[in-house]
């Protein structure tokens, strides 16, 4: 089973310039890692000084003379102006194009440095990671005590990619991710909600390997994994991201913030406009939550131009 305790917390204004300061120090710390060595910045736009108001000169107070005017500059009239508006506008017709958050400026300079591979060639691209993930054992613990490791499931060139947290007992012994409780509620929600097969997106975990009794990834093993992933969304290029739980949005956004205030807001990773929702097995032991979890599935089905159904009883 996967587990991704759902954490919540707010704070005032300066809890947030700290959590800011943090992120963006995380992630200066994960380009330096990277062999990142110079952010380009973006020049910011001329400033415009109003000009000085040079007061007229005087005359001696003993000789006062009268003033000489130069020939006076009549301005174009000015259009008229529009009357206020007696009610609100009403709303724009819903765009397929997603608004995002302000976060999304901390991942611009992270673009993709080469072109997508062929289709035909991301298979066999994959294969060579997933062995090089397999012989992996920078977690000594995760090493000693997984099964086998756990890569992903689905298309290499899906539009879509979801990542979790970790794998369960059921994914490591089954080498695939998503396929306990939780991941037949994460299948639920790509065919019943979205109206997708589960073999047209891409699955895959922040950690590759199962921490014992399910417990929340440490930091180091988070950092010691994390490459593997950004080099499957480096290979995959989905159009979509969507992050399962509060540990994969904090290892994808380098975010410290509660599920509650993540979700329902775009978000862009490398450039992949991406969104945060709950993991399935927080849902399971939530029952409630569910109806939030749908809102963001028809937030992401409708940036990606998918028909919204009714929700059906028992749906996520």
């Amino acid at each position: 089973m996967q587990m991704d305790p759902e954490q919540s917390g707010q704070g005032g204004p300066s809890e947030s310039l700290r959590v800011v300061a943090r992120e963006v120090k995380q992630r200066l710390e994960s380009l330096m890692r990277a062999g990142v060595r110079e952010i380009p910045l973006t020049p910011l736009p001329p400033r415009v000084v109003a000009p000085e108001r040079v007061a007229p000169s005087r005359a001696p107070a003993e000789a006062p003379a009268p003033p000489i005017l130069a020939d006076p500059v009549i301005p174009p009239p000015a259009p008229p102006a529009a009357p206020p508006e007696s009610r609100p506008s009403p709303k724009p017709a819903a765009s397929k194009e997603p608004s995002f958050a302000p976060v999304e400026s901390l991942f611009q300079p992270g673009e993709f440095e080469g072109p997508a591979l062929p289709a035909a060639e991301r298979l066999t691209v994959l294969r060579d990671l997933a062995a090089e993930v397999a012989g992996c054992r920078r977690c000594a613990e995760l090493a000693a005590t997984r099964t086998q490791t756990v890569f992903a499931d689905g298309s290499p060139t899906a539009r879509l990619m979801f990542i979790g947290e970790a794998p369960g007992a059921d994914e490591d012994r089954t080498g695939r991710p998503f396929v306990g409780r939780a991941g037949q509620l994460l299948t639920d929600m790509i065919t019943k909600g979205m109206g997708l097969k589960r073999e047209e997106v891409y699955i895959a975990n922040i950690l590759k390997c199962r921490p014992p009794e399910n417990r929340t990834p440490t930091p180091e093993e988070t950092a010691n994994c994390i490459h593997f992933l950004e080099r499957q969304v480096e290979v995959v290029r989905p159009e979509f991201l969507c992050l399962l739980g509060r540990t994969a949005a904090a290892g994808v956004l380098n975010t410290s913030l509660s599920m509650g205030r993540l979700r329902g807001k775009w978000y862009r990773y490398r450039g992949i406009p991406t969104i945060a929702t709950y993991h399935p097995s927080y849902l399971l032991r939530n029952p409630p939550a569910k109806k939030e979890a749908w809102e963001d599935l028809q937030l992401l089905m409708t940036a990606m131009g998918l028909q919204v159904r009714t929700r059906q009883k028992g749906q996520p």
